[in-house]
């Protein structure tokens, strides 16, 4: 049975992550803005512009969602005034979430950090590594020229399990807007960084990692690409060997004659949904001899579908 969450809608897309909480229990994490944040900018853009723009929210905080209460309540310990806090990812009695600093003056205040926190205590929060920033300039064209870097939107995803954090990070190189996923081990002291796969987008060609998640010792991400090329693919890495293996996600059937880029993922006890973007109807109309392209995205006249993807081949990646 499938039924909403009796909780206060938003404006955007949640930057909701299933956690499990002592002893067991199931919870939702996610963020509540004063202001949401916008749409993603195209100009350092990836595959999926419409995702929100998560470090350009203001007056964000946390909040959890008890599956087993029914209730929803403000996460006071890592929410903070001076700073504004998003896609947050519990497990057990810790929470990893992405946070910046509207009110620090200049770029300063744009830049995303990634934190990791108990929920309850008076323990601060502490810093781990994150993506790189951006090395993406914008120039004018009129004289004097004047250049600018642009902020890189940051985190996209983030899933904590144990001592690991998977997250995905969409900055901007040199070559156009870069997407990566990257897994950081979380020591008593330390922690370090381990980049999983990097894409760069062009301008007829957009790739972006999207969602990783770890399930049974394993981080699971998904790659999609759009545009002159469109496809999505699977991939799985275990941490233990270091193994890479990949897998096509499964496209429409013939009855639907669409390319549907992929717009996220979800990968629990190896059971793997995916949501697929919707689709328009265009003139003169598409066919199967004519396939056309959607555009990526849900709306109600263009609804995206939820789907499993079920006996998935994996091969390793060359």
């Amino acid at each position: 049975v499938t039924s909403a969450v009796p909780v206060r809608q938003r404006g955007v897309p949640f930057d909701v992550n299933l956690g499990v909480r002592n002893p067991g229990a199931i919870v939702a994490a996610y963020s509540r803005c004063r202001r949401d944040p916008p749409r993603r900018d195209p100009t350092i853009g990836n595959a999926i512009v419409q995702m929100p723009d998560w470090s350009r929210g203001r007056g964000c905080d946390l909040y959890l969602y008890d599956f087993y209460t029914g209730k929803e309540r403000r996460l006071a310990g890592p929410s903070s005034r001076r700073g504004s806090e998003f896609l947050p990812s519990v497990w057990r009695d810790r929470v990893a979430f992405a946070r910046s600093y509207p009110q620090q003056a200049g770029a300063g205040g744009l830049h995303p950090h990634l934190y990791l926190r108990r929920l309850h205590g008076r323990h601060g929060a502490r810093r781990l590594p994150g993506g790189p920033r951006s090395r993406l300039r914008f120039c004018t064209g009129t004289k004097p020229r004047h250049c600018r870097r642009k902020v890189e939107p940051g985190p996209t995803a983030l899933d904590l399990e144990g001592r690991r954090l998977a997250f995905a990070w969409d900055s901007g190189s040199t070559d156009g807007g870069s997407s990566a996923a990257y897994l950081d081990t979380i020591g008593r002291r330390r922690s370090f960084r381990s980049r999983l796969e990097q894409v760069v987008s062009g301008d007829i060609q957009g790739a972006e990692v999207l969602a990783p998640t770890i399930d049974d010792g394993q981080v699971f991400w998904e790659l999609t690409l759009y545009g002159d090329t469109t496809s999505n693919t699977l991939t799985r890495f275990e941490i233990s060997t270091g193994r890479v293996q990949v897998a096509a996600l499964p496209g429409p059937g013939l009855p639907e004659p669409y390319l549907r880029p992929v717009l996220a993922t979800a990968v629990a006890a190896g059971a793997i949904h995916y949501l697929a973007s919707g689709v328009q109807a265009i003139d003169p109309g598409c066919s199967v001899l004519n396939m056309c392209l959607a555009t990526p995205g849900c709306s109600d006249t263009a609804p995206c579908q939820i789907r499993l993807a079920a006996g998935l081949s994996f091969s390793d990646r060359r």
